[in-house]
């Protein structure tokens, strides 16, 4: 059996939405043969040219409709005047994916991150540099076409790994050798001062609640990001991620 899967399992949709200029063009970019239409707004017509390119080249249908009906089809304004109707990214199983990691690999675990933005912003910058891929819970937010449009291309680069429990999946990780550690701004280690052996995954925490108890009792490394504070009480998921991986994937491994 192949690491991901060809076709999508009971409950999983047939076809998915991906909307948004950046978005759009990463798919003709990474999975043209998955887009089965095109809908845009004229105005945007220069810019996807290579998405119009390919998508004629495969025999799919694109055409140019008014504004008000991408607002309809995406169910968003903020469709940035293009929608593309595509397969589904394939699925990936953690074990799939474990096989493929390589032994200086960074990835994240997202522990209940619940806004679509705050995944979006995540995944961008885990393309930006370089991580191996991200696992999210399988009942949690998931990679919706909002998602997908903030991570401005970083889905359909960074392989995301839905996971049936989190905590069991973290216990996995560190029985094969791979270093677990939470960020926690309680923690009295400082995430610059030593970065973790590799491969290394960090778990990111909710926005509000932090880290759920059931994955939080199975850790046993956690990490800070300093800073003063001056009266905040915490940096945003996202942001927090993006420091994370810049102090890991930033360096060379130690």
């Amino acid at each position: 059996m192949s690491d991901r899967e060809h076709s999508p399992p009971a409950g999983r949709p047939v076809e998915a939405l991906v909307y948004g200029v950046n978005a759009a063009l990463a798919v003709a970019s990474h999975r043209p043969a998955a887009i089965r239409r095109v809908l845009y707004d004229a105005s945007r017509r220069h810019d996807l040219g290579p998405l119009l390119k390919v998508t004629a080249a495969g025999r799919r249908p694109y055409r140019e409709v008014p504004t008000e009906d991408l607002a309809r089809v995406a169910r968003s304004q903020h469709h940035e005047g293009v929608v593309v109707v595509t397969d589904p990214l394939p699925a990936l199983d953690l074990e799939g994916f474990l096989r493929r990691l390589q032994p200086g690999a960074v990835f994240l675990a997202l522990d209940g991150v619940g806004n679509p933005h705050n995944l979006g912003a995540i995944l961008r910058s885990a393309a930006w540099f370089g991580a191996a891929g991200v696992l999210l819970p399988e009942r949690g937010v998931g990679l919706s076409a909002a998602a997908m449009r903030v991570a401005q291309g970083g889905a359909e680069v960074v392989p995301c790994v839905e996971v049936p429990d989190m905590a069991d999946a973290l216990e996995l990780l560190m029985a094969r050798g791979i270093s677990v550690v939470a960020a926690d701004q309680h923690a009295e280690a400082v995430i610059f001062d030593r970065p973790p052996p590799r491969p290394l995954c960090v778990v990111m925490g909710s926005e509000g609640d932090g880290l759920s108890g059931t994955v939080s009792a199975v850790i046993r490394h956690r990490v800070r990001i300093p800073g003063p504070g001056n009266g905040v009480e915490s940096l945003n998921v996202a942001v927090s991620a993006a420091i994370v991986l810049a102090a890991t994937l930033g360096r060379d491994p130690g």
